[in-house]
């Protein structure tokens, strides 16, 4: 599932000057909080092709820096995905007001573009996109793929594939899971040790003890102010991949993951609790995403560059 080295690939034009300026409308990637919004501009470079700027800031209030001297690796992921918002939205011609349906997203960097500076880490990204299908209904099926440069070298790559629903066809397609009203009152789950996942507070642990010593379920706190920036009436995504990073520095496995592809086939619930269960055995770590006795998604994480970072290469 993972293509080879990107060797013709390590060209990305000039980026054009105000790319940097400020950052896009929120309401394109998705945020309630301008201070979320991580993409600072956009311009169309070939009909399918879009370049984008993106800052990391030095420090964030849930991102935080990883030992030693990293950015955190999930601030990629949180990068493809309001990348692959932005260009449906003005590129796809996808309406502000649809909803998105991630199937699968991932990425692969060298640990060059996840280096601390003295200042914030302006990056350009290359983004292709290509719609697959329309339906009459106003839904629209589509996939991005992303080169990451930093100071003017290709240092990484990443993907999306997602769905985009307008408001009736997704409420007709949550009906059959809600319950009537929605989810209601959900008590939050008993966090595991913050030091144990690399945190400072309980309040930033995802992870709850489960079944076994490699099984965890998921501790959704939906007053999060960054995990739900918004209300949602499912797990948000990125909540799923964190539990996982969570439970690689639980387990000793470590904190720095170059890489990730996540495979997602159905929506993660409110409630009862959803678990993520570690795959056992040596190598790259991989999570089973389970939820009432099914399963969810599959996520495989990379953990070292080995020969050279790799261009993931979905199907």
């Amino acid at each position: 599932m993972l293509g080879c080295r990107c060797g013709v690939l390590q060209s990305i034009p000039d980026p054009p000057s105000p790319l940097f300026h400020s950052t896009v409308d929120r309401r394109l990637v998705h945020r309630a909080a301008v201070h979320e919004v991580l993409l600072t501009g956009w311009a169309r470079t070939a009909g399918d092709r879009y370049m984008i700027g993106a800052q990391w800031p030095r420090d964030h209030s849930f991102y935080r820096p990883v030992p030693p001297g990293a950015h955190d690796p999930l601030l990629v992921l949180e990068t493809v995905r309001q990348a692959g918002l932005l260009v449906a939205h003005v590129g796809a011609d996808v309406p502000v007001g649809h909803h998105f349906v991630m199937h699968a997203i991932g990425y692969d960097v060298d640990p060059r573009l996840l280096r601390l500076e003295p200042v914030p880490a302006d990056l350009t990204i290359d983004v292709t996109y290509q719609v697959h299908g329309r339906r009459p209904t106003g839904a629209v099926k589509l996939g991005i793929r992303t080169l990451m440069a930093r100071d003017g070298e290709v240092l990484g790559s990443g993907f999306g594939e997602m769905t985009c629903l307008p408001e009736t066809v997704y409420r007709n397609l949550r009906a059959r899971s809600l319950p009537p009203g929605g989810a209601g009152e959900l008590a939050t789950l008993h966090p595991v040790e913050a030091h144990r996942v690399n945190r400072l507070r309980a309040a930033d642990v995802v992870l709850s003890p489960g079944a076994g010593p490699l099984t965890w379920l998921l501790r959704v706190d939906r007053g999060h102010p960054v995990l739900f920036d918004h209300p949602l009436d499912h797990v948000p995504g990125m909540l799923v991949f964190e539990a996982m990073r969570q439970a690689l520095a639980y387990t000793g496995r470590g904190l720095l993951p170059l890489g990730c592809h996540a495979e997602l086939t159905r929506y993660v619930e409110l409630d009862p609790p959803a678990a993520v269960v570690l795959r056992p055995g040596g190598g790259d770590p991989v999570f089973d995403l389970e939820q009432g006795g099914k399963t969810a998604g599959t996520v495989s994480w990379f953990m070292s560059p080995g020969g050279g970072w790799r261009v993931p290469n979905p199907r």
